[in-house]
C-alpha cells in the first residue's frame, strides 16, 4: 500500500514515546503501527458485539404455576 504524506500535529510527550521505542529511527511507522492496531480492534471488537448479539437468545422461562384459591 503506497503510503500518503499527511501533516499531523502531536503532543511532544507522544512524539518523545515513540521515539524512545523506535530509538529514534522509524518512530513514524510505530506510530502507523499503533494507529492501524486501534483500527483493527475496533473493527474486531464491532464484530463479536454483533455475534453475541445475533447469538444470544432470550431465556424461555416457565409459566408460573397458578395457585388456587383455599376458599
Amino acid at each position: 500500500m503506497k503510503k500518503q504524506k499527511i501533516n499531523i500535529t502531536l503532543d511532544p510527550d507522544v512524539i518523545a514515546w515513540f521515539k524512545a521505542q523506535a530509538g529514534g529511527r522509524g518512530y513514524q511507522t510505530l506510530i502507523n503501527a499503533a494507529l492501524r492496531e486501534a483500527m483493527e480492534r475496533t473493527l474486531l471488537e464491532d464484530t463479536l458485539r454483533r455475534v453475541i448479539r445475533e447469538e444470544m437468545h432470550p431465556i424461555p422461562t416457565a409459566p408460573h404455576p397458578v395457585e388456587k384459591d383455599p376458599s
